[in-house]
């Protein structure tokens, strides 16, 4: 009884449709007056089976009338449409009781190479990284990264927690560090957050994040905000980010970063990008230009390859290109 009372009265956001029967379905879904809305929505989606509004809000009226296995159907319907479709997710998590995919798990396990120009030894990494919810709101996580470049090796090691408490707001911080570091920052901090300030498939998330870096060599200060965009029923959004970066006893270097994705379903994603600004990576300040294109490709159920590829042009080194390949599960 209480889920049929929240799917009456919750109130997706949806995008704009034109003043017709999906208007008054919505009015009718609101009223309580659930046959009439079905059968407005059925209409509507034997019509276009790939209206994701329509399908979300069939999904509440499903909810209302008991029928959680057709509501669930829906709401993944209107995922594999449109991906990062909130309101969606809210409805499955009405279903399972769990949050979105902040509360969700996942286990990475990979490696990189690096072939440097100009006959300089390659570069090598591997890591592995998790995270697990505690509660619907908050995720503690891990990362632990071996180095080798130049023939010197560095491990270093990381905690997370990531926080969403409430809709639109999206909060994360990490302390981490590396014992006897060469090149990789002996200690570090850092703090961001995500504010969506428009839903739906055409969401709009504004970031900001900050962090601490004292390198062997030099301490770091660094700020990126940035904006992402939703667009083409939130299969597609495209990413723009500032980078300011001020080394201790320096001036402030800036930069940006713009990245292009395509999600076409749920863990299936490509992406390209460029970046041109300042870097950190040796320990060092210097300034880069890079680009980089990758994908996340299912293997399963639970199982997904990240591979990606990236070229890079640096003003003090040599130029690089790396090949990246990771392995994920979600649990």
């Amino acid at each position: 009884m209480i889920l049929a009372v929240l799917a009456v009265w919750a109130e997706p956001l949806t995008a704009a449709q034109p003043a017709s029967d999906y208007d008054a379905a919505v009015s009718a879904r609101r009223e309580g007056d659930l046959p009439r809305a079905l059968a407005l929505f059925d209409r509507m989606i034997a019509a276009n089976p790939q209206n994701s509004d329509a399908l979300v809000q069939r999904g509440y009226v499903y909810l209302a009338l008991g029928d959680q296995q057709q509501a669930e159907r829906d709401f993944r319907a209107a995922l594999a449409v449109a991906p990062y479709y909130e309101d969606a997710k809210a409805g499955l998590a009405l279903i399972t009781d769990r949050g979105s995919d902040v509360a969700r798990g996942f286990l990475i396990a990979g490696g990189a190479f690096s072939d440097l120009d100009g006959g300089a030894t390659d570069w090598w990494e591997a890591s592995l990284a998790a995270e697990v919810p505690v509660s619907r709101e908050v995720a503690l996580g891990g990362r632990a990264a071996w180095y080798r470049r130049f023939g010197v090796e560095d491990i270093e090691v990381e905690g997370r927690i990531a926080a969403h408490p409430s809709d639109n707001l999206w909060l994360r911080a990490s302390i981490g560090g590396t014992p006897s570091a060469d090149f990789r920052p002996e200690l570090a901090l850092s703090a961001g957050a995500d504010l969506r300030i428009a839903e739906g498939p055409a969401a709009t998330v504004l970031s900001l994040d900050t962090a601490w870096q004292r390198f062997p060599l030099q301490e770091v200060v660094s700020v990126t905000p940035g904006i992402t965009q939703y667009f083409g029923g939130g299969r597609w959004w495209t990413t723009v980010r500032g980078i300011g970066i001020v080394p201790s006893g320096g001036d402030l270097e800036v930069g940006v970063l713009g990245r292009l994705d395509y999600a076409p379903e749920e863990r299936r994603r490509l992406f390209v990008g460029a970046v041109n600004g300042p870097d950190t990576d040796l320990g060092i300040v210097t300034r880069v230009t890079s680009v980089f294109a990758g994908a996340e490709l299912p293997l399963g159920n639970r199982w997904s390859i990240l591979p990606s590829l990236s070229r890079e042009w640096r003003d003090v080194g040599a130029d690089r290109t790396e090949v990246r390949i990771e392995i994920k599960a979600a649990f």
